[in-house]
């Protein structure tokens, strides 16, 4: 009887060491917040902003509710990206199915505030140095962009050296965040091409498809061959720009981004003006043209 009584003793004993422990860190929220972040990257790469900013509105009270600040500055610099691509979006429209309300929204100030919260926001967090760095990436992105605005699209030699050396200073810190790199690679590109260094922003833009091809960012690979395509247009190279376009538009058609593919059209219309224009160049340039409207209607854009 002792023996049996043991023996059930030490059943139990090992069924209660075996059971499994109790999760001591919850990501609920957290991961929802990261994949609405990830759609409205998304959905400002094809245009779609009012859906972006109700994205990027609703990621950032998640983010808030589980005290977040890493997760919040990453979402606040994606706002920055949606009021550079529309400066006329400051709230999602009445209308727009779940809209989010200006006075509810971090959205509502201007990309400079945004910049000023993202600073606020990386210095709570633990990953203040990595962030701090990033943060630096989105402040070349905001002066280039009102430098343009002022100077009909192009910027002085001594600012763009200065932009290329805060970049270069940021890139040690974002070798582990493939996709802030390939932002950051994207934005040297822009700084090149706005100082008419057409070579070196081709090289820039192609580093930028290389880590969003690796990492499988399909939404964003075809504007990175689309910037190509616009390096080498300008630079003179008219065959590698029409080269670049068509993988643009493959990689679009690929992602359904028919915004996307509506601007490649448009962009492979353009370049075949270029140069010494040929009867039939011209004829396809009219018709790649009118195709890019139709896509457009048809995506009710």
């Amino acid at each position: 009887m002792r023996l049996f009584s043991f023996f059930v003793l030490s059943l139990l004993f090992v069924s209660c060491s075996s059971a499994p422990k109790r999760v001591m860190l919850v990501t609920d929220n957290t991961n929802l917040a990261y994949s609405r972040l990830e759609e409205a990257d998304a959905s400002i790469v094809s245009g779609k902003y009012d859906r972006a900013y109700n994205q990027l509105s609703s990621a950032f009270n998640l983010a808030l509710s589980v005290d977040n600040p890493a997760l919040l500055c990453k979402i606040t610099l994606s706002g920055i990206v949606l009021k550079i691509s529309n400066p006329e979006l400051d709230k999602a429209q009445d209308e727009s199915e779940g809209a989010v309300e200006q006075n509810e929204s971090f959205l509502s100030v201007s990309k400079e505030e945004l910049l000023v919260l993202a600073k606020k926001l990386a210095g709570r967090s633990s990953e203040q140095k990595n962030l701090s760095n990033l943060c630096s990436v989105y402040d070349v992105r905001i002066q280039l962009e009102n430098e343009k605005n002022l100077s009909d699209g192009r910027i002085s030699s001594e600012n763009m050296k200065a932009y290329l050396s805060s970049l270069e200073k940021a890139k040690p810190a974002l070798s582990k965040e493939p996709f802030y790199l390939a932002y950051l690679y994207r934005t040297f590109g822009d700084v090149c091409m706005a100082g008419g260094k057409y070579s070196d922003a081709q090289i820039y833009y192609s580093e930028a498809a290389k880590i969003h091809t690796k990492e499988r960012y399909l939404m964003e690979i075809g504007l990175d061959w689309y910037c190509v395509a616009r390096a080498y247009s300008q630079g003179g190279n008219k065959k590698a720009a029409v080269d670049a376009i068509l993988t643009a538009l493959k990689y679009d058609r690929d992602a359904e981004n028919t915004r996307g593919i509506a601007s490649d059209y448009m962009a492979y219309s353009r370049i075949l003006l270029k140069g010494n224009v040929t009867k039939e160049e011209k004829a396809l340039s009219d018709e790649l043209c009118a195709w890019s409207e139709k896509i457009l209607k048809a995506g009710k854009f």
